[in-house]
């Protein structure tokens, strides 16, 4: 079970331990506040809201030492007792539903929740350990929208047993927990064990300040902190929407609080559908800047809900909305967060991840009470708050982070006005520095490169171009470094510095070794000075060749830049990334590997080029009347009669050859029958080998013997004609094929 396959059925059976635990958590929730409301007649608002501050009380004080005993024992182990207590209560629950007493009923949601605390840090610090970082934003996306489809079934089952199935009995329904448990339980085994990180921290009763220490710790990851801190609000948010949906429904839409509840299953179908978009789009990496997208989508969403139609249809809507903009804010940051903290500590930072999480959710519990019952705002204005709130979280993200969401801009423009086909992806480091070198084509080939894969790179650009007013404030965002060989020496060694710095930090940083765009299409020799960069390290350097950028209007092929109208829109060009190498290559070295990469790249072309044959088929067919060949003799054919001969000459050709015939020799001269002979060998997927006529019979010998050809087509005439005294060995003539073309040869042809 250590091989890569064994990890990857390894992670499947964690996504259905979660899947499992993820049902049950919603459906003993959602089941506890009905029963309450329902059968012992007990306020909606106020039941929800103490349910949900009871359902995160024990995240916020079990947090911190789910994730020491995540640092400290195997994440599988941690995860099969979770199990193990999930069963116990799920028994629990069907023996308290008989009591009826509420106050069991909350104890019981309690330890359910205690249970999922210590279970929160082993799932998610497990998954770096069981797929690798290179399918990090992948599993996060599986085990997002999996878990949402589990929310969408927990949410949707206790409405539908209770309100059409059976009638109010709440003991099959709790009976239906206990069986998804013990399943949950069964499956939990099949992880492979994994061993501790082997910390040595210890628990303490004064987590709270741990915590926080932890939290302020993260300031030396700015990107770490504000994605703990990211997380947490979706939190907050998610926990005060599921409370003002109810209450939207009842409400406004007049419906009974089960009915309401099936608005959940919209909510996680889009989030699911969210989770998986965000997986698509970060690939093998992680992409950050879809998470301010998600947070422009969470406002408008919600402030929306406070101006839509009072109906149904405009509130699903507006809710799977809602979810979608949610996946797409929730996955990149948990993936983030886990590809981001150090092993060893990754338990203890997904614990204070876990615990700001769910004190969002117990602050959303205070918050809605004080909007919906102390000052009576209406549900869309529970929802209108809500959007403000947001918008405000947006506004600072962009501010503090502008370089994600421009990046992602930049690239989403370039991939609409380039078909980019990119290839040796896999020789890119998935996290830690690189240094990538590059052939100069284009103004554009930064984004060019930037647009075939989600890693941040940090380019060196020319100062000149850096310093063109209108667009440098957007390569200050990206974090250009500006270099020029025109510059002071201390300048050149300052900007050299920089980069090293940004590769010791864990990015890619990307240097065109020409200095210059060329002029000709043709590479120019590599300038050294990047030597510098990566001398006494171990960062490797990685060759990229841009192919077919040449001719672009970005390019000189029409001398000025920008002087003609582009010739196709998608402009196709491709990125190949080389194996990597030594830190010590040479720019000699460099540019031999970036100049075997353009042979890869014409082959790459090759591919999808259409043969001679196709595309003369292609060609005959769309111009069937047009001329195609005439020759001195006075002998004319349009391209539809062409297409038809060779066609009906190859049927009868075919007899004279031998199947493993590789090679047709070809003796006629320019002409009409000649060009007929060559087309009818390269529709039968021969290759036809015209002979020097005027060669001595010797030399014609010798150059059937090198391509191995056994037959030659020719002709008597001509053959008489230059006077030879006989035609080579395994003539057929083209006189005695003629004859052999039926009328039922040509109507078929």
């Amino acid at each position: 079970m250590n091989s890569e396959k064994g990890s990857i059925f390894s992670f499947g059976w964690l996504n259905a331990t979660q899947f499992l635990g993820a049902l049950n958590d919603n459906v003993f929730k959602l089941m506890i506040i009905l029963f309450m409301v329902n059968s012992l007649k007990l306020n909606l608002n106020s039941t929800q809201a103490l349910a949900t501050l009871i359902f995160v009380i024990p995240f916020l004080l079990f947090s911190h030492a789910a994730g020491v005993m995540a640092d400290r024992f195997s994440k599988r182990h941690i995860v099969v007792a979770a199990k193990w207590a999930e069963l116990l209560v799920m028994i629990g629950g069907f023996i308290a539903l008989r009591l009826g007493n509420p106050y069991v009923l909350y104890t019981l949601l309690f330890v359910m929740c205690t249970q999922s605390a210590f279970f929160g840090p082993s799932k998610y610090g497990i998954i770096p350990e069981l797929v690798g970082e290179h399918r990090l934003s992948q599993a996060n996306s599986l085990l997002v929208s999996l878990s949402y489809l589990a929310i969408i079934i927990g949410t949707f089952l206790p409405s539908l047993f209770i309100d059409k199935l059976f009638k109010g009995n709440y003991q099959i329904l709790a009976g239906f927990c206990v069986v998804v448990a013990a399943m949950g339980l069964l499956v939990s085994r099949k992880i492979e064990v994994t061993p501790a990180a082997g910390t040595h921290r210890k628990l303490t009763p004064f987590f709270v300040i741990d915590v926080f220490k932890t939290l302020i710790g993260l300031k030396r990851d700015r990107y770490l902190q504000l994605a703990v801190i990211g997380s947490a609000y979706f939190l907050f948010l998610g926990a005060f929407i599921q409370q003002a949906l109810l209450y939207y429904g009842v409400d406004t839409l007049g419906l009974s609080p089960e009915k309401s509840a099936y608005f959940f299953p919209m909510a996680a179908l889009g989030i699911g559908i969210g989770a998986l978009a965000a997986g698509r789009l970060s690939g093998r990496n992680i992409e950050i800047g879809v998470v301010p997208i998600g947070a422009i989508g969470l406002t408008v969403c919600c402030i929306a809900l406070n101006w839509i139609p009072a109906t149904v249809v405009a509130l699903l809507t507006a809710v799977f909305l809602l979810g979608v903009s949610s996946g797409l804010f929730i996955v990149p940051l948990n993936a983030f967060i886990q590809q981001r903290a150090p092993s060893e500590r990754r338990g203890e930072i997904l614990a204070c991840c876990n615990f700001m999480s769910f004190l969002g959710a117990a602050i959303s519990a205070g918050v809605f009470i004080t909007l919906a019952r102390v000052l009576e705002f209406s549900p869309g204005q529970c929802f209108l708050v809500a959007g403000l709130l947001t918008a405000v979280l947006a506004t600072v993200t962009f501010l503090m982070l502008p370089d994600f969401l421009v990046r992602l801009g930049v690239v989403t423009i370039t991939r609409i006005f380039y078909r980019i086909k990119s290839g040796g992806l896999e020789n890119l480091p998935v996290s830690g520095g690189a240094l990538l070198i590059s052939n100069h084509v284009t103004w554009v080939d930064a984004l060019v490169i930037a647009a075939t894969q989600q890693r941040r790179i940090i380019f060196m650009m020319e100062r000149r171009i850096y310093e063109t007013w209108w667009i440098k404030p957007l390569f200050k965002m990206m974090q250009v470094i500006p270099v020029s060989a025109a510059d002071k020496p201390r300048r050149i060694i300052e900007s050299l510095k920089s980069a090293r710095t940004a590769i010791e930090d864990g990015y890619m940083v990307c240097i065109f070794a020409e200095g210059a765009l060329t002029r000709n299409g043709s590479m120019r020799e590599f300038r050294g000075g990047f030597e510098r960069i990566v001398k006494g390290t171990d960062f490797p350097i990685i060759p990229i060749h841009i192919g077919g950028a040449w001719g672009s209007i970005f390019s000189h092929y029409h001398g000025k830049l920008l002087s003609s109208f582009p010739r196709a829109i998608p402009y196709p060009v491709s990125v190949l990334f080389g194996r990597p190498l030594p830190p010590t290559a040479t720019p000699s070295e460099v540019r031999v590997a970036v100049c075997e990469l353009s042979c890869d790249a014409v082959n790459m072309k090759k591919g999808r080029k259409r043969t001679l044959n196709a595309s003369f088929v292609r060609m005959a067919r769309r111009n069937r009347w047009r001329r195609a060949v005439s020759d001195t003799s006075g002998k004319k054919i349009s391209f539809g009669k062409a297409l038809t001969g060779a066609i009906a000459l190859g049927d009868v050709l075919r007899r004279d050859l031998d199947a493993d015939d590789k090679m047709v020799g070809i003796i006629m001269p320019a002409s009409v029958g000649g060009t007929l002979v060559n087309l009818a060998v390269t529709l039968m997927g021969k290759v036809p080998v015209n002979l020097n006529f005027t060669a001595s019979a010797d030399s014609m010998e010798s150059a059937m013997k090198q391509c191995g050809i056994r037959t030659v087509v020719t002709s008597r005439q001509f053959v008489d004609k230059l006077a030879k005294s006989e035609a080579p060995k395994g003539s057929v003539f083209l006189e005695d094929l003629m004859p052999r073309i039926t009328t039922g040869i040509r109507i078929s042809a």
